[in-house]
């Protein structure tokens, strides 16, 4: 493909000059990708909102949820036994993805500078970058029950991936750029026909600016050799793409943002992105996971990565990825009624995923992991329901709520908290999470576990929710009875917890496994 080949006229008209190029690229070195990108609520900036926002929110967010339960209870009258399941909940079928590279206009319009808005062309991805594309994401998905195809089905349910930016702006240059979207984050994947959109126009837009190429290298990282400008365009626009397909797909698979932590056991990341005050309350755990910027389900909010980290890196899953995608394709969901109560114990089983990290601690070894996943439910405001499970001294726990962000029925908005149950009867806390860094589903990451003995996780949906903090450092709390959102206090939710096993005060040198 040929630069002058793909100038739009109207883009002419606008004679932007090489000064003007050239003052641009310093002003636009930190543009942002947008990374709400997961649908729904999952992936929602709840920090810093106004009360009035956060009712929004939380009024959006119920209102889909009613419309969802309506069209499951319908869907579940007529549908045959074992349909719509998740992965070896029903349905044990191979995952299709269908791979849609045809545009639906041949141009899109994009905010540039000073926030003038022109037409592009779509890029037109040529045969061999299609197959290039389906290449990566078959070796980013490789050992998982997924096929890729460029061939739309004529049976069967599939999922769509369409490289185009689909109903909106997605280049904006004052607001921010949006790579793609998912239709929602599917635990288990129980939809089978979802889908989500990946745009890549960015690069040619850029390419088409400078046609000399300073502009794409500047913000692609990628360097224009012997002049070859439309080399370094299809590289970058074919290493984005990859990324961010594997990346929404990922979300409608089950998979959030913060699954792009580092390895198990060590924390947040140390990028300070997110911060430890992006939690409520603040986060008081492990901050070393420096490999957080290499994985897949990375992104500005959660790790920090910037533009060029689409373009420069292939990026690959996580080990908190890969054991959740393991486990979606052979769950065990286990019912609140048979762990709780008496001394009922939640034993946690051991799921082995295929190792697809690239570089890392853990690249070499077989990936393990003890895990549990439950649903329950909150039948009443102040209930609280309690897990029990056998913990080793130096090994770390994390444990996922999903009720709100991630609605699994009825929704409700929940906290967690990890307690040591001591011989003489009383609790000691170990670490507790009300929300996230985004969205409002709780987040336990890496709780060290002191000793050897009985832990209690708690579940329960307190009368409050934050939305970040003040300048003082107080956290900004929204009480949900008394502004008519007490029905969030009730309502099913599903509770992932695992374990990796370490040694006390040296931490987890590697994921369990040979």
């Amino acid at each position: 493909m040929k630069i002058k080949d793909i100038i739009a006229p109207s883009l002419l008209a606008l004679a932007i000059s090489p000064l003007a190029i050239a003052q641009d690229v310093s002003d636009y070195s930190e543009l942002k990708v947008i990374t709400d990108d997961c649908g729904g609520a999952g992936c929602f900036d709840r920090r810093n909102l106004t009360s009035d926002q956060l009712q929004l929110v939380l009024d959006s967010a119920q209102a889909q949820a009613r419309k969802s339960l309506n069209s499951e209870s319908r869907n579940a009258s007529s549908a045959s036994k074992g349909q719509g399941l998740a992965v070896g909940l029903g349905n044990n079928d191979t995952q299709v993805v269908y791979l849609d590279f045809d545009n639906s206009s041949p141009f899109f319009w994009a905010v540039i500078f000073g926030g003038q808005l022109a037409q592009f062309p779509n890029y037109e991805f040529s045969v061999e970058e299609r197959n290039e594309i389906q290449r990566r994401l078959e070796a980013d998905y490789a050992g998982f029950d997924i096929s890729f195809t460029q061939t739309r089905p004529e049976l069967g349910q599939f999922s769509t991936l369409n490289f185009e930016c689909e109903d909106q702006i997605c280049i904006d240059f004052t607001g921010g750029i949006l790579f793609g979207r998912a239709q929602g984050i599917d635990i288990g994947n129980q939809v089978r026909d979802d889908s989500a959109f990946v745009d890549a126009n960015l690069w040619s837009v850029f390419a088409q600016l400078d046609p000399s190429g300073n502009f794409l290298t500047s913000l692609s990282g990628i360097p224009v050799e012997n002049g070859d400008v439309a080399a370094a365009l299809s590289t970058a626009t074919v290493n984005q793409a990859s990324n961010t397909a594997a990346h929404e797909l990922g979300h409608n698979l089950g998979l959030r943002h913060h699954d792009s932590f580092g390895s198990p056991g060590t924390g947040i990341p140390t990028t300070g992105v997110p911060s430890r005050f992006d939690f409520f309350p603040v986060f008081e755990g492990l901050a070393d996971g420096d490999e957080a910027q290499l994985h897949m389900m990375a992104s500005g909010a959660s790790v920090g990565i910037g533009l060029s980290d689409s373009t420069l890196r292939d990026r690959f899953f996580s080990e908190r990825s890969v054991i959740k995608l393991a486990a979606g394709e052979r769950p065990r969901l286990v019912t609140e009624s048979s762990v709780t109560g008496g001394n009922k114990l939640v034993h946690l089983r051991k799921v082995v995923a295929p190792n697809t990290l690239i570089e890392g601690e853990n690249a070499d070894g077989k990936l393990a992991i003890n895990e549990a996943l439950i649903r329950g439910r909150i039948d009443q405001s102040g209930e609280v329901d309690s897990y029990r499970f056998r913990g080793k001294g130096g090994s770390f726990v994390s444990a996922e709520f999903n009720g709100f962000d991630v609605p699994v029925g009825e929704p409700v908005i929940g906290a967690v908290s990890l307690y040591l149950e001591l011989g003489d009867g009383s609790s000691e806390l170990v670490a507790e999470n009300f929300q996230n860094f985004e969205g409002f589903d709780a987040l336990l990451i890496d709780a060290e576990l002191p000793v050897d003995g009985i832990y209690r996780l708690e579940v329960s949906a307190p009368n409050l929710l934050s939305f970040g903090y003040d300048s003082a450092g107080n956290p900004q709390l929204f009480p949900l009875d008394e502004t008519g959102n007490g029905s969030l206090r009730t309502g099913d939710y599903n509770l992932s917890l695992y374990q990796v096993d370490g040694k006390p005060g040296q931490g987890v040198s590697s994921v369990p496994g040979s």
